[in-house]
């Protein structure tokens, strides 16, 4: 067996007092080997336990039990940013529409069983779980559980937990009839056995060496969002006479629909904010709901955290968190100019907004924190390659034609023009900060150079019309639409200038806006010409967000049915051609390796397939991005800004404080 040990210890944001015996060194990736690890310095003793006044107040008037009862034996110690902090106050920050859950999943929903370490270095630190070892083969997993944890109603959380989510809700063909993927290998879901109230086994058809980084994820949190006590009242194994009276008194035609308004299923689930009864593990919990119409959200302490400071105070420091909902952007961006924000990132960090911030940032008592961003690509213009028009698939599919337009572009001229000078050429591959960094995939076909754009589009399509405009295979100009969503992100002025620099070398190439609904509902349908996203697993993350990189699944852009067919396991979609069969291959293999090494050269051998293939067209690398924080919060870290690495969740939340307080 090898074993990755995680005892009680004081996190240094990587949790410092961890040591490996594996060699491999990780600069920047998302995977650390499952060797053995250790922490080596312990928690307070109970004894030295303190908590918030308002809390202390509650357990003198004996409507809550001693801290020591509410606590885990072995608690998870926080080391602090700056320094230990102060009780009280209330985080302000804001959301846009009625669909912006996460970000509260962002600030306060991210409590796996195994996390990221703060600096997002490599490492799986200690959470929930405090050990996890895994068999030889990596076939299978034993997990143990920090003894005394409990949920936010004080009820206790075990193995059952796990296997009530393992067994009743991904293994229930009525609530979910495709499973839930990260929960499987092999095409099948992994077997829990329990041992004992806080140990149990995963066992997998085959090897899964990236468990443990998959546990550690955003996919993992749902395996620690649903208490067996509170959410098996809700289905038939457990309460069949009453739910006909459950599912009247929520307004729900079916179990499943119960089920879901209560307890969520999907850690992206808006329902996952809608319910103050649920329990949670989280450091916060909901008071004022997110249901239609909500202007504000309000989020409580939960008195039994499992975390302490390492002083021993347990976390969090802050009281209460306060969330608008705000029609738009512009609004949210006006709050923090007011100084109405106390943080936030979320739909504030565009490059346009920093002069406006840094002009505002005495009035409104705000700095900004800068941080890097992972995603790889500001945007990514994929050309359709399956589209259902054979003509236009025949010249999507020309990598010449491709390569041609990649030269006519004047990357440099976009950046200047429409990113603030920040970033560098680049096309769809991971950063230089990955360790899975391509130099030959990122670079290829960035120059700016007319003459070769025009050869390569002339061994495509020489032919042109009496305007100049290029004719394809069926004697007609070549035109196209592509396809952006303005509301999502700053890539509208570097499509249009891209688009512009088509035309010139005679490519009738043309800018269509849309809502997202619309956006997903062509893509999804395979209704698009070209459309438009930023490049997301730009870092270590690359392993677990190969979207650009092949057809991994239906936001691979560049080819959703292929996409489809790979994550159906062929049963949906169109089979892809081989170079991308191949790549699906690797990835598989990738996937059951829990040798670092191996999973660094597969991953090599897909991204040369990419290159080879060239896929889509990058403009450049995203800039730093930045949050709005009030000079008075502290203990903000410098994160990573991902999706996969929730941020600025799993840079620990829980350890921000007021000072002074408000």
């Amino acid at each position: 067996m090898r074993n990755l040990v995680m005892a009680h210890a004081a996190d240094r944001g990587s949790d410092a007092g961890m040591k490996s015996r594996t060699t491999a060194p990780m600069a920047a990736g998302l995977l650390a080997g499952l060797g053995a690890l250790w922490l080596s310095t312990t928690a307070a003793s109970a004894m030295d336990y303190k908590q918030a006044p308002m809390l202390e107040e509650m357990v003198k008037a004996g409507t809550l039990p001693a801290l020591a009862e509410r606590l885990p034996q072995s608690p998870r110690v926080i080391t602090p940013v700056e320094k230990v902090g102060k009780y009280g106050g209330t985080w302000r920050s804001g959301m846009v529409g009625g669909s912006d859950r996460n970000w509260l999943f962002r600030i306060a929903g991210y409590e796996p069983l195994l996390a990221w370490d703060r600096e997002w270095s490599g490492k799986v630190v200690p959470n929930l779980a405090e050990e996890i070892t895994n068999s030889a083969d990596a076939k299978e997993y034993t997990i143990k559980l920090r003894a005394g944890l409990k949920w936010s109603d004080g009820k206790p959380f075990t193995s059952d937990d796990i296997g009530f989510f393992i067994n009743d809700v991904a293994g229930n063909k009525e609530l979910l009839p495709n499973g839930i993927d990260w929960l499987m290998s092999g095409g099948e879901p992994g077997k829990f056995e329990k041992i004992d109230d806080t140990t149990f086994k995963i066992a997998f058809k085959e090897p899964y060496g990236v468990f443990p980084q998959k546990l550690a994820s955003v996919y993992g949190v749902q395996m620690t969002m649903m208490a067996k006590h509170y959410c098996s009242q809700f289905e038939p194994a457990y309460n069949k006479d009453k739910l006909d009276g459950l599912m009247k008194e929520a307004g729900v035609a079916t179990w499943t629909e119960l089920f879901i308004k209560k307890c969520a299923v999907d850690t992206e689930a808006n329902e996952r904010w809608q319910n103050p009864e649920r329990p949670t593990m989280e450091p916060w919990v909901i008071k004022d709901p997110y249901i239609g119409g909500a202007t504000l959200v309000t989020l409580k302490r939960n008195p039994y955290y499992f975390k302490v400071d390492t002083e021993g105070n347990q976390l969090p420091y802050i009281d209460d968190l306060s969330i608008s909902v705000n029609a738009d952007k512009q609004t949210l961006v006006l709050k923090v100019v007011n100084g109405e924000i106390d943080y936030q990132d979320r739909h504030v960090n565009a490059n346009a907004n920093r002069a406006v911030f840094t002009d505002a940032a005495e009035k409104a008592q705000i700095h900004l924190v800068d941080g890097p961003n992972a995603d790889m690509n500001t945007t990514i213009i994929s050309f359709n390659l399956t589209h259902k028009d054979p003509v236009k698939r025949e010249i999507f599919n020309n990598k010449d034609f491709r390569i041609g337009l990649s030269y006519a572009i004047d990357r440099q001229a976009i950046i200047d023009a429409a990113f603030v000078g920040q970033g560098e050429p680049w096309q769809a591959a991971p950063r230089k900060e990955s360790p899975y960094y391509n130099e030959k995939l990122a670079k290829q076909y960035t120059e700016f150079d007319v003459a070769k754009a025009n050869e390569y589009l002339d061994k495509a399509y020489p032919k042109k019309d009496g305007e100049g405009f290029r004719l394809g295979p069926d004697g007609k100009r070549i035109s196209f639409n592509i396809m952006v969503i303005p509301a999502l992100g700053d890539f509208l002025d570097s499509t249009q200038l891209a688009a512009q620099y088509w035309q010139a070398v005679g490519v009738d190439a043309k800018v269509q806006t849309v809502d997202r609904t619309l956006f997903y509902d062509r893509k999804d349908n395979n209704d698009q010409d070209a459309a438009v996203f930023l490049g997301s697993g730009g870092m270590g993350d690359a392993l677990f967000e190969p979207t650009f990189y092949f057809p991994f699944w239906n936001e691979s852009l560049f080819a959703v049915p292929w996409g489809n067919w790979y994550a159906s396991g062929g049963k949906s979609g169109e089979e892809p051609p081989a170079a991308a069969k191949k790549q699906m291959e690797l990835y598989r293999e990738i996937l059951k390796s829990a040798d670092i090494t191996k999973q660094n050269e597969l991953m090599q051998q897909l991204l040369n397939i990419a290159a080879d293939e060239f896929y889509a067209v990058g403009i450049s690398t995203p800039g730093p991005l930045f949050s709005a924080v009030k000079n008075n919060l502290h203990n903000v870290y410098p994160r990573p800004f991902a999706w996969t690495y929730p941020s600025p969740v799993a840079s620990n939340t829980e350890q921000y404080f007021f000072d002074p307080p408000r």
